[in-house]
């Protein structure tokens, strides 16, 4: 299957051989090292060549496996890191992924998902050797923002479609716009149309697959905007949080800006995305019952280890006269409102009517408001991640 090095990590002398069945070689392809520290002095040793691919025994824990991809980053920024589990994984996948974790293989769903993990890690490495020997390194990776909020009816999708539109015109990048509701979301009906396939389809897809491939498998909704969801279905499987992971890093890899429609829950598919966002807008409205959401909010992410600069506070219906100030909503909370939306009835008109404001009231304030938001996104990441991109339109 593969000339490249591969190296398996921790367990006993008889997972070399279960990787290399997996792997399709002879069991003398497969070297094996007892612990995290022999592989990291291995791999940092200028007269060995390097390994193509490690993987790790599910006797190794998330901290040695994050520690040692972190490493690798630096040492080996070709080797690509596995990880083996025998109990499922979803809580813990997308810290393993931010950590820079490859990919985590769930041996409770049978042994094809070794054998696939490792093709693709195989691909990717021969991949990256052909772009370091050819044109040089891979670009920098795209931006995953998501809207959330454990309160209804603050304007979540409304926002995530319309941020989408104008990042997508101002940007001049294609944007994915996911809607992570996979039972009942209405992303796709903002815009009046039906997703063509399942956020499940997009894992069909290989790592480093090329971006026009990642876009077919997506919606066009608007210009520069390609949807990816599910078509509304109360009795559909529940997504696991490893699958909406993968999903949303191959995404990140092939759009400048990957905007999420958040769940309103804690679950594992919600938790996922959150975890790996650049960016967490937490929107609510001039009501005390929103932003007691939004304060909880606050305070259960960072329990959850996700950096207080990571959020963004959204305040829609900024001006509605209801007797409670912004500021009076920034002492209590302790944060800046610097995203403000302000009342219109031209919100509730854009969707009655099936457009979106932004193109159909681009002078508006409402607009004016999102546009600025936008930008706000492109100068914290851009311009790298807008020069990333390979699929470029004239802004209108």
């Amino acid at each position: 299957m593969t000339d490249r090095r591969v190296v398996a990590v921790g367990g006993s002398e008889d997972f070399p051989p279960e990787v290399a069945r997996a792997l399709g070689t002879p069991p003398e392809a497969v070297s094996w090292l007892p612990s995290i520290a022999s592989a990291q002095r291995a791999m940092a040793d200028a007269q060995t060549a390097g390994f193509d691919v490690v993987v790790l025994a599910p006797s190794v824990t998330d901290d040695e496996a994050i520690a040692l991809a972190e490493f690798a980053a630096r040492e080996s920024p070709a080797t690509s890191v596995l990880l083996v589990r025998d109990v499922p994984v979803d809580g813990a996948f997308p810290r393993l992924v931010r950590g820079g974790v490859r990919d985590v293989v769930d041996l409770t769903r049978g042994k094809s998902e070794l054998r696939e993990a490792l093709r693709r890690a195989v691909d990717r490495s021969s991949g990256h050797h052909a772009s370091t020997n050819g044109s040089g390194a891979h670009g920098p990776s795209g931006a995953i923002v998501s809207i959330f909020s454990t309160k209804g009816g603050t304007g979540k999708t409304f926002l995530a479609c319309n941020l989408a539109a104008a990042l997508a015109e101002r940007s001049g990048s294609r944007v994915a716009l996911v809607d992570l509701d996979y039972d009942l979301g209405d992303v796709f009906a903002y815009f009046g149309v039906e997703p063509r396939r399942t956020l499940q389809e997009l894992v069909t897809l290989d790592d480093g697959a090329d971006p026009e491939a990642v876009a077919q498998m997506g919606t066009e909704l608007a210009k520069g905007v390609i949807g990816f969801g599910s078509r509304p279905d109360p009795r559909a499987d529940v997504i696991p949080g490893a699958t909406i992971a993968r999903t949303l890093s191959a995404l990140k890899e092939s759009f400048a800006f990957v905007i999420v429609d958040a769940t309103s829950e804690y679950s594992d598919q919600g938790l996922a995305a959150l975890d790996l966002s650049d960016a967490i807008c937490l929107i609510a409205g001039l009501d005390a019952i929103g932003i007691r959401h939004m304060s909880i909010a606050i305070q259960t992410l960072q329990s959850l280890g996700i950096p207080r600069e990571r959020l963004q506070f959204v305040l829609n219906w900024a001006d509605s006269k209801v007797d409670l100030a912004v500021q009076d909503i920034e002492r209590l909370v302790g944060v800046r409102l610097e995203v403000r939306i302000p009342s219109s009835t031209l919100v509730p008109r854009s969707i009655n009517h099936g457009q979106l404001l932004w193109v159909e009231q681009r002078r508006s304030d409402v607009a004016k408001a999102i546009e600025g938001f936008a930008d706000r996104l492109m100068a914290a990441f851009a311009p790298p991640v807008v020069a990333a991109t390979t699929h470029r339109f004239g802004g209108g």
